[in-house]
């Protein structure tokens, strides 16, 4: 007689070949389309399987990054499921919630307060599968984000969760590197001599928090295996033609040797890092870096050729130009108080189109054809600008002083897990806050991905400030030497002689 494994081996041997036999036929037919049924089984049956800890589905997702079709993602993939299941969840009462009002959620009503005004001041329809700057989508796409962001928020999850957060981050990141190769179709973009890659800059990025999350730059040199990962993060910054990747990785690497080793380590830095560069100047003069590469440390003093400190510097005032227009002229932004609002109208839409005929030359403002239509996009390559044309000098205000407080927050995260076994988390999760703010203002930026990362940031700092089994933070008092040294006396004299 078949006992009841037997028979459940049965329907489970049966399933999984009817299964088989379908995909199969299906692969003949279709291959897209059931591609795309069987990755949203997958993700649904793993939704199922991971029950309260779908969140961390949001977080793989978010870190692979990776457009898939018509300007959706996965990031976008991750959200929607994260916030359907949380739902489910909440009604069947099996979410675990701790709600609270604090400063971090009163900067992030306020942002939400800033982009709900500019709605309302300029209503748009809500084409939500049409172009990705046209209509609401931009409105929907980020309601989706900060809606995702607010129920992380107040999630309690076990602290080991944390800790796998961190790992899937990692997995994510690498695993959406081949995945943005085969949608674009190739590693770069420009002329032979100067190609740039982005997904080399994504790679240098992860390498670096992996890094300082584990070890301090400065003794990562004198390590066999971490040194080998601080000479490739490097090597991809440069590597990827962007001085931006370059910007990133320093200051993430900044910030860790901060933490980890204090003033004289940062001092130390400093020396090797000059000296790392007069080092690459020598090489340069006899052994030529490659176009990329130059361009990359371009910033920086050094033997390098004239023709790639030229184009970056081109490259600058190019943006420059485009951003004084921007905001001295009432042609681009009509409101820069309170701003236009995120996307184009209809008109900008028609303009954009009929000036995106000609992609050379100069336009009727005297601009260069291709800035124009930069303008019209809100394509400026720059945090304050952007954001200014989105929601104004107001809103724009209001978005610093929500990316200064929270990484105040995270400065506090990493100063309260110093010491324990929770320090690589914080430093992982955290740096990337405190380099924001600089970052945003002074090296790239876009108003949408700051309120993104700002809001998902609120999240995390939440999270490891109600699920990590450590004291909470408090603010340290000061107490002059005097009573620190009688303090200490006082404690001799009670130990036993």
């Amino acid at each position: 007689m078949l006992n009841a494994r037997s028979i459940q081996g049965i329907i489970v041997f049966t399933i999984a070949m009817f299964l088989a036999v379908w995909l199969g036929m299906a692969l003949v037919m279709d291959q897209t389309e059931t591609l795309l049924k069987v990755a949203g089984a997958v993700v649904f049956f793993t939704a199922v399987f991971l029950g309260r800890r779908v969140w961390l589905l949001l977080i793989l997702f978010s870190a692979m990054n990776v457009v898939l079709l018509r300007g959706f993602g996965t990031t976008d993939i991750g959200q929607m499921v994260f916030l359907a299941f949380s739902a489910a969840l909440f009604m069947m009462r099996k979410l675990r919630i701790k709600v609270q009002f604090g400063e971090l959620e009163f900067w992030a009503l306020l942002i939400v307060t800033t982009i709900v005004q500019t709605y309302l001041r300029n209503p748009v329809g809500l084409n939500l599968m049409g172009a990705g700057n046209v209509g609401g989508r931009p409105y929907i796409v980020m309601a989706i984000s900060i809606s995702a962001s607010a129920v992380l928020s107040v999630l309690l999850v076990e602290a080991k969760e944390i800790r796998w957060a961190m790992y899937l981050t990692m997995i994510g990141s690498f695993l959406g590197i081949p995945g943005t190769i085969l949608r674009y179709g190739d590693l770069g973009s420009g002329n032979d001599d100067l190609s740039r890659v982005p997904v080399l800059g994504t790679l240098s990025n992860i390498m670096g928090r992996i890094l300082v999350s584990r070890i301090s730059p400065l003794r990562a040199c004198l390590h066999p295996l971490w040194g080998l990962v601080l000479l490739l993060s490097l090597v991809a910054a440069g590597a990827s033609g962007y001085r931006n990747s370059v910007a990133m990785l320093g200051l993430i690497y900044f910030f860790g040797i901060c933490y980890r080793g204090g003033t004289l380590a940062v001092i130390s830095s400093v020396l090797a890092g000059s000296f790392a560069l007069v080092l690459l100047a020598l090489i340069n003069l006899n052994f030529p870096l490659p176009g990329n590469i130059q361009r990359a440390l371009s910033p920086f003093p050094g033997t390098w050729e004239e023709k790639y400190k030229s184009q970056a510097e081109l490259s600058t005032e190019w943006r420059v130009e485009m951003w004084k227009e921007a905001l001295t002229s009432e042609r681009w932004i009509q409101n820069k108080l309170l701003g236009d609002g995120v996307g184009m109208t209809a008109a900008q839409l028609e303009q954009n189109e009929r000036i995106g005929e000609t992609q050379v030359g100069t336009s009727r403002s005297g601009l260069l054809v291709q800035q124009e239509n930069m303008l019209i996009n809100g394509s400026y390559h720059s945090g304050p600008v952007h954001s200014i044309r989105a929601v104004g000098y107001v809103g724009l205000g209001v978005l610093l002083l929500a990316m200064i407080r929270l990484a105040v927050y995270a400065h506090r995260q990493i100063i309260r897990c110093k010491g324990t076994e929770w320090f690589p988390v914080a430093l992982f999760f955290c740096v990337p806050l405190l380099v924001q703010p600089f970052f945003f203002v002074f090296i790239f930026g876009e108003f949408h991905t700051g309120v993104a990362s700002t809001m998902m940031g609120i999240a995390i700092v939440r999270l490891l400030e109600k699920n990590l089994p450590l004291p909470a933070w408090k603010k340290a008092v000061y107490q002059p030497y005097i009573l620190r040294k009688q303090a200490g006396q006082l404690q001799d004299k009670r130990l036993p002689a």
